[in-house]
C-alpha cells in the first residue's frame, strides 16, 4: 500500500482559469491606461517602459512555475504587485482636474478665451472680460515658422503692459494667464513681432458680468473639452445661421476629434468631421451652422464614451 498522498485537482473547473486570467489582464490593462492619461506627457512612455519590464520579470517568474510558487514570499509578491496598479489606477480615474469655482459673492471667476493668429492677423479684434476676472486665454499661432504673441496694455500708445505673453513660432499653442484691471474701460492688445498688423481691444465690462467655463468666455467661441475620454459639457446650444465656431481642448494624451451628425445618431448623414488632435493640444473647429434643431456629436476615436448634442437655435 502505498503512503502517497493523493494528488489534488483543480479547484475550478478548467474553463475558469484562461477567463479568469482575460478578466484580471482586462482590469490591469485599463487599469494602468488611468495612470498613464493621469499622469504628464513626458512621464508617460518611463512609466510604460517600467511597466513592460515588470511585465517581463513576472512572466520569468510564472515560467518557472512551482520553484517560484512554492517560496512563501513569491505568490504574495506578485499579488501586491498587481493590486497595487490596480489601485493605482482606481485612484488616477478619481484625479480629475476639478474646475475652477467662481469668486464667491456674485465676483466674475474665471473667463476662457481663444484666439488665433493666422497669415499675420488676430482672428479678432474685440473681446470682452468682466472687471477683475483672471483669464484663461488660448492662444493658437497657425503661421508656420512666424513667431507671434498676445500682448495686454491699458493704453492704446502700448506703453503701459498689464500683460505680455511668450513669443512662440507657429504652428503651436499655448496658454496665457492674467487678471483684467477692476475698472470697466477699454484695453488694447497687439502681438510684439507685429505691432502695428496685429492689433485689436478688449472692452471690460462691470465685474459680474460673466464667468469662466465652457462657453468660451466673452469674444470667444464655445470650449469643448476631451479630458479622461469624455466630453465637458455634453451639450452645446448655439445660433442658427451663419458659421459656427468650437475651440476644441484635447487634454487627454491620446487622439480625439469631434464629428456631428444630422440626426439623433451616428447612423445619421455627417455634418462635419474635424480633424484628429493628439493631446494635449487645441484646434478650432468652423463649419456652417445647420437649420435649428438639436444634432448628435461624437469622437470617432472612442464613439460610445465620448458623445454629446449640439442645440442650434
Amino acid at each position: 500500500m502505498s503512503d502517497e498522498a493523493p494528488r489534488r485537482g483543480p479547484v475550478l473547473p478548467p474553463i475558469a482559469y484562461p477567463v479568469l486570467g482575460l478578466v484580471f489582464g482586462g482590469i490591469l490593462v485599463y487599469s494602468f491606461s488611468r495612470v498613464l492619461l493621469a499622469v504628464k506627457k513626458d512621464w508617460a512612455p518611463a512609466i510604460g517602459l517600467l511597466m513592460a519590464l515588470n511585465v517581463l520579470v513576472g512572466a520569468a517568474l510564472v515560467a518557472y512555475g512551482s520553484r517560484v510558487r512554492r517560496r512563501p514570499a513569491s505568490f504574495p509578491l506578485l499579488v501586491a504587485a498587481a493590486a497595487g496598479v490596480i489601485g493605482i489606477g482606481v485612484l488616477a480615474l478619481n484625479l480629475n482636474e476639478q474646475p475652477v469655482a467662481k469668486a464667491q459673492g456674485g465676483g466674475p471667476g474665471v473667463v476662457s478665451v481663444a484666439l488665433a493668429a493666422q497669415n499675420i492677423a488676430f482672428d479678432k479684434k474685440d473681446l470682452t472680460m468682466p472687471a477683475g476676472a483672471k483669464v484663461t486665454l488660448s492662444f493658437d499661432n497657425k503661421d508656420s515658422g512666424v513667431p507671434h504673441n498676445f500682448a495686454l496694455f491699458s493704453d492704446q500708445a502700448a506703453t503701459q503692459v498689464i500683460f505680455r505673453g511668450e513669443v512662440i513660432t507657429g504652428p503651436k499653442t499655448t496658454t496665457y494667464s492674467f487678471s483684467v484691471p477692476p475698472s470697466p474701460g477699454t484695453l488694447y492688445f497687439h502681438c510684439d513681432v507685429h505691432p502695428t498688423q496685429m492689433t485689436g481691444t478688449v472692452t471690460v465690462t462691470a465685474g459680474g458680468g460673466g464667468g469662466g467655463g465652457a462657453g468660451g468666455g466673452g469674444g470667444g467661441p464655445p470650449t469643448i473639452t476631451a479630458q479622461n475620454v469624455s466630453f465637458q459639457p455634453t451639450q452645446l446650444t448655439v445660433p442658427s445661421g451663419g458659421q459656427i465656431t468650437i475651440h476644441f481642448d484635447n487634454k487627454d494624451s491620446v487622439t480625439h476629434n469631434m464629428a456631428f451628425f444630422n440626426g439623433s445618431d451616428a447612423t445619421a448623414r455627417v455634418l462635419f468631421r474635424g480633424d484628429p488632435v493628439s493631446g494635449p493640444a487645441t484646434k478650432e473647429y468652423t463649419f456652417a451652422a445647420p437649420p435649428p434643431g438639436t444634432y448628435f456629436f461624437h469622437c470617432d476615436f472612442h464613439p460610445q464614451q465620448m458623445t454629446g448634442k449640439l442645440i442650434v437655435k
